[in-house]
């Protein structure tokens, strides 16, 4: 016990003269410019109007030592990206007093003199309202006002706000025993030792007392008794009490802390992540004898899932990768597919940080020929400035400044490599399939006569990976761009470009080609002779289905079509290598004209009624069939960024839907057979119009009223019931899969897909 207590009193002694020493030597300068003045580095100028926010408090007395809530919140429901937060005496603005509590949305400065004294925010996303704690200093009294800037984005801000101002009471002071000794000469330090020496003797005192009564009740409880105990066996785990009683012991002392200077002005856009476990600070100063310290838990971890490995290739980064230090704290970062970097499972990823002046990024990619990342003006292909990490035919990686010329064309620019504007080529390679490259960029280059300013201009994000020949980036495969204009100086993670356009056209299409279509022929071929004895507005049934189900092909494709030409602006650059664009033109044009079409027909007496049926069965054939080709090669498209086992789906949806059509007519022919045999037919075979060999011509069947259903209703109606079940479950699927793409890490991680 005697020894617990010398280890205890050694490491705790030699805390103390720590501080002692850090009190008496760290200066009490001016603060650095950037607490001072409130301003973020983002080389704009800040605006001169009225802030678009407003700090909020429920007091206007306060005494000293009180914490006390206070809210930041934007004005009409205004948004808000960042801030800084500071309390000052109201009759000397360059002081700053007391210290904050930082809640969600907050991390802390430290300016000047004292501690955790100023706030700013912890990441680039917008904020309606943020609110978090204020402690008075217990040795001042007067009048304080809160003071903030608010940053609205990158480029407009408000610097030196003032804010609701506050008095605090009169201080009452302690009386502090005093001694003679060395302390004459510098009496805040022996005064702050004495105080905490006291406290320690009667801390260890209580802690002996508590040691000997509960050491025989609570030999397996995690207490303090088991903290000081572990230290037979290891020193190292006093380092646990040692940071829990320094916590304890300065939480009420108002002590001078250094200034953390910086050579340049805070950016706003920048955030180091900081513990937000502060509310602990301020617990009373005297651990009851009860009091259990934290301890380490030994519980097991939970083991973590296997990486994804296809011939020794890893499929997406390891959620370890130190790419990911900072990321959303620190640095921008952005990756494919959208919002991996949220998981930490990219299989491409950029990120980039300002620091002193100097744009560092860093890229890496699953791939074999190139990964890009590209600044535009306008979120669109064409006059981009790209960074290419290419692999060269010798194997190696080289870095190079890119210009998109149009949209589907890359080359270097019309300068040399000094004057492209990377100001160093830090380091690149590749291994096992990654592609892996970092390299620094000045503040602004000239390239294809337009002024590439990243530390003033705001700039749309891509990212893209694909293949290379010869040395020659080629068209991409995977792209991502960013949703809104970003500076380069902000950081956290990245939004992509909003995908809606590109779901709404692939489920429109589906639901046409695969679901109303389908059913739609269905009901045309076999259900002419089915519900006859009832009808809907004066029709047949078949046909009121039919014309629903046509007409729903008809808007739907239409409309699938306007929303993929505006995603993108035109033409798409795949329409050379992908069918897919060509043939959904021609499926929409045969869709299009099919109904009007419908309506020039002729009566079904007319002696050229047969030149309509074939014209008319072949157009809607023809469309659906292009219509399911369509959706098979778009599986193969990296917009859609669907699984290929997409293509499996698809083929046994077609063979499906090929053997219903068999049986189907299997079953037509034999309602026929029947009813021919039974003399009971109503309705006359199919065959050309000939009035010139026929005495009674018949009729075609288009709204000739039968009396009764056909032989073999009952089977073609439970034929139909399981068709529409299995069409609705396929179409479901396959729309699901666009909506939530991309699935395949999903749909890897939970078993489906190997």
């Amino acid at each position: 016990m005697k020894k617990q207590r010398m280890n205890l009193l050694f490491v705790i002694s030699g805390l103390i003269a720590g501080l002692v020493h850090n009190v008496s030597t760290f200066t009490m300068g001016a603060p650095d410019a950037a607490c001072s003045h409130m301003t973020p580095g983002h080389a704009q100028q800040p605006q001169t109007s009225s802030a678009p926010a407003e700090v909020t408090v429920d007091v206007t007395q306060v005494q000293p030592g009180q914490t006390i809530e206070f809210k930041l919140k934007g004005k009409d429901g205004e948004r808000f990206m960042g801030f800084i937060i500071q309390v000052r005496d109201a009759n000397n603005l360059d002081n700053q007093l007391g210290s904050f509590i930082a809640g969600d949305e907050a991390k802390y400065m430290t300016c000047g003199r004292g501690i955790h004294n100023s706030l700013t925010h912890r990441s680039a996303e917008m904020k309606k309202e943020i609110t978090s704690k204020w402690r008075a200093p217990s040795d001042f009294n007067g009048e304080v006002v809160f003071m903030f800037t608010n940053l609205r984005d990158y480029t407009t801000y408000w610097v030196r706000n003032k804010g609701p101002k506050m008095t605090i009471g009169t201080v009452v002071k302690e009386e502090v025993p005093t001694t003679t000794t060395k302390a004459e000469e510098n009496p805040t330090e022996i005064s702050l030792a004495e105080i905490i020496m006291e406290e320690i003797e009667e801390e260890i005192d209580e802690l002996s007392t508590h040691i000997h009564s509960e050491i025989k009740e609570h030999e397996h409880k995690h207490s303090i008794l088991d903290a000081i105990a572990a230290s037979k066996k290891d020193i190292g785990d006093l380092d646990e009490i040692e940071i829990e009683l320094e916590d304890s012991l300065l939480q009420d002392l108002d002590i001078p802390q250094p200034s953390l200077k910086a050579e340049t002005e805070l950016n706003l856009a920048v955030a180091k992540p900081q513990d937000n476990g502060v509310e602990d600070s301020y617990t009373p100063i005297y651990i009851s004898s009860t009091t259990t310290l934290k301890t380490t838990s030994t519980s097991e971890q939970p083991t973590e899932a296997p990486l994804p490995v296809i011939n020794g290739v890893l499929q997406h980064t390891d959620p370890k990768d130190p790419i990911y230090e900072g990321c959303n704290t620190t640095k921008a970062c952005f990756g494919i597919p959208e919002n991996c970097v949220k998981y930490q499972k990219c299989q491409a990823i950029v990120a980039f940080k300002i620091d002193k002046l100097i744009y560092h990024f860093e890229m890496k990619a699953l791939s074999a020929g190139y990964v890009s990342f590209g600044l535009s003006r306008d979120a669109r292909m064409g006059e981009d400035l790209t960074t290419n990490c290419i692999v060269q035919e010798n194997g190696n990686v080289d870095i190079a400044t890119g210009y998109n010329y149009g949209k589907s064309y890359n080359k270097p620019p019309n300068v040399t490599r000094q004057e492209d504007g990377i100001k160093e080529r830090k380091s690149s390679g590749r291994k096992d399939g990654w592609v892996y490259c970092s390299w620094t960029r000045d503040l602004s280059v000239v390239i294809e006569n337009e002024i590439w300013d990243l530390e003033q201009d705001t700039y749309h994000v891509m990212l893209a990976v694909g293949n290379a020949v010869n040395s020659q980036i080629q068209f991409h495969k995977s792209k991502v761009v960013s949703a809104s204009p970003m500076g380069l100086g902000q950081v956290g993670l990245i939004k992509a470009k909003s995908r809606l356009y590109i779901i709404l056209h692939g489920s429109f299409m589906i639901g046409a080609w695969i679901f109303a279509a389908s059913l739609g022929i269905i009901f045309a071929r076999y259900f002419k002779q089915t519900w006859t004895n009832s009808k809907v507005f004066g029709l047949d049934q078949w046909f009121v289905w039919h014309r629903t189900m046509m007409f729903l092909v008809w808007a739907l494709s239409i409309a699938g079509l306007v929303l993929i030409v505006f995603d993108v602006e035109g033409i798409t650059p795949t329409i050379m290598n992908n069918p897919h664009a060509i043939m959904g033109f021609a499926t929409v044009g045969l869709a299009f004209i099919q109904p009007f079409l419908a309506l020039l027909r002729c009566s079904p007496t007319h002696r050229n009624r047969w030149m309509f049926n074939w014209l008319h069965w072949f157009i809607g054939n023809a469309a659906q069939i292009l219509g399911i080709l369509c959706i098979f090669f778009a599986t193969s498209l990296e917009k859609a960024q669907l699984p290929a086992e997409t293509d499996f789906l698809v083929i046994a949806w077609v063979a499906f839907h090929f053997l219903t059509h068999i049986i189907m007519s299997i079953v037509t022919c034999v309602g026929e057979n029947k009813a021919a045999k039974y003399g009971n037919m109503k309705y006359p075979p199919r065959g050309q119009y000939h009035p010139q060999t026929q005495r009674q011509p018949h009729q075609y069947p288009d709204y000739e009223e039968l009396k009764r259903d056909h032989p073999g209703a009952g089977v073609r109606k439970f034929g139909l019931a399981a068709y529409t079940v299995v069409n609705f479950i396929v179409t479901t699927v396959l729309i699901v899969l666009v909506v939530l793409a991309p699935t395949r890490p999903t749909l890897v991680n939970i078993g489906i897909l190997s």
